[in-house]
């Protein structure tokens, strides 16, 4: 069974972004588990969420996909060590990292989008150019493996990126 893991800010949390990555992740078999900066309650209007793991004791090597849900607390995440290392230890380990809406920054922060293409909102074009990102405006980038969105409205082409990167890791995986 594939197994995935979402980065979420322990406040400001995209709860539809969320949801809807969890849903198609586990309607596509993937075992999902949360991560977040504290083991502690996320609560959010009528919304509540238990991490299962801090992300001091996540390993990004250790998942399939891992993918930086959107919302603004992310901004506290941007220059996070322990969310740049979960992040670098996919993208190490051959796995395949997502990032939508204000978490793509977290990327460009951990170094893992230097001269490759990535989106994000227009808000921080200018936090990703600076960490060296090829910026494209797209609704959604792929490039070797990390997968970012721009907006929420794309998050269908956003998901179904994430789905076939993983397909084509585990065949070539298989392959060799």
């Amino acid at each position: 069974m594939a197994r995935a893991l979402l980065v979420v800010p322990d406040w400001g949390l995209s709860v539809n972004l969320y949801w809807r990555t969890r849903r198609l992740l586990e309607q596509q078999g993937f075992q999902v588990k949360v991560a977040a900066p504290r083991r502690e309650q996320i609560e959010q209007l009528a919304f509540i969420l238990m991490p299962d793991l801090d992300l001091a004791q996540a390993k990004g090597g250790d998942y399939d996909l891992v993918v930086f849900v959107a919302g603004h607390g992310n901004r506290d995440l941007w220059n996070h060590p322990e969310a740049h290392r979960v992040g670098r230890e996919a993208v190490a380990a051959g796995k395949v990292v997502g990032a939508s809406g204000a978490a793509v920054p977290i990327l460009a922060n951990a170094g893992l989008l230097r001269g490759r293409r990535a989106t994000g909102p227009l808000s921080v074009a200018g936090v990703l150019k600076q960490a060296g990102a090829d910026y494209t405006a797209d609704q959604v980038t792929v490039d070797a493996g990390i997968v970012t969105l721009r907006r929420s409205e794309a998050f269908e082409s956003f998901g179904q990126q994430l789905l076939e990167q993983v397909r084509l890791r585990e065949e070539a995986r298989k392959a060799a």
